[in-house]
């Protein structure tokens, strides 16, 4: 009996691709598809359609939901979770993991699906909104887009906005409520996040982990 072929992993993300664009054309403009390459979480989108929903692109770095599923946190598969698009939108998401031939994990499928034009029939449309609260993603996703440094630069300005902290040295007090917010946000999950957090600080790498260990004790 002949042995069947093996597919690399880039041959089965294609395939993964192709289906997304199908899956997206029927449904567009409302419904967002991502494949994402979680081999390079910082840079795993490697095809997006109608992505004005989300507005990430091509070389995007994967959400928190991304890590959380690298590290087997979170299920294979998410039906239906309730989530929110960056301007604000009610997206109605799931999310399954791909796997190659080994079993191990190489990249995600996800769906966005906004569902904002609906809400004003709620009635009749409820099928269409309605979300799975009992979930194990509870949170609102995190979206990521640019390199580690610039995402943890961008939280910890709008932190200190919406703060109101403009004073250029910040207190312990607030360095330690600003670097919980950045954990909450998932930033710290990513590649070179603590040393980062330092510098943008003024704090050492040690002094970062302290205080994500009082963060930490006191949740």
């Amino acid at each position: 009996m002949a042995q069947k072929d093996i597919l690399t992993d880039s041959e089965i993300l294609s395939h993964y691709i192709k289906m997304g664009e199908v899956v997206s054309e029927m449904f567009r403009p409302h419904l967002e598809v991502i494949i994402h390459d979680l081999r390079f979480p910082e840079h795993s989108i490697i095809a997006i359609f109608n992505n004005h929903i989300t507005g990430r692109s091509v070389g995007s770095g994967t959400s928190d939901i991304g890590y959380k599923k690298i590290k087997g946190k979170i299920p294979e598969k998410v039906i239906n979770y309730k989530n929110e698009s960056p301007d604000g939108k009610p997206l109605k998401s799931s999310t399954l993991t791909i796997r190659n031939s080994d079993n191990k994990i190489i990249g995600s499928l996800g769906l966005n699906y906004d569902v904002s034009v609906f809400n004003q029939f709620s009635e009749v449309l409820s099928f269409f909104t309605q979300t799975d609260d009992s979930t194990s993603i509870k949170e609102k996703e995190a979206f990521f887009y640019g390199s580690t440094k610039e995402d943890i630069q961008i939280a910890i300005n709008h932190f200190r906005v919406s703060h109101g902290l403009t004073s250029k040295v910040l207190s312990r007090k607030d360095k330690v409520n600003v670097i919980a917010y950045l954990v909450k946000g998932g930033h710290l999950n990513k590649r070179g996040a603590v040393t980062i957090i330092g510098e943008a600080l003024s704090v050492t790498r040690p002094t970062v982990y302290k205080y994500i260990k009082q963060i930490q004790d006191k949740d």
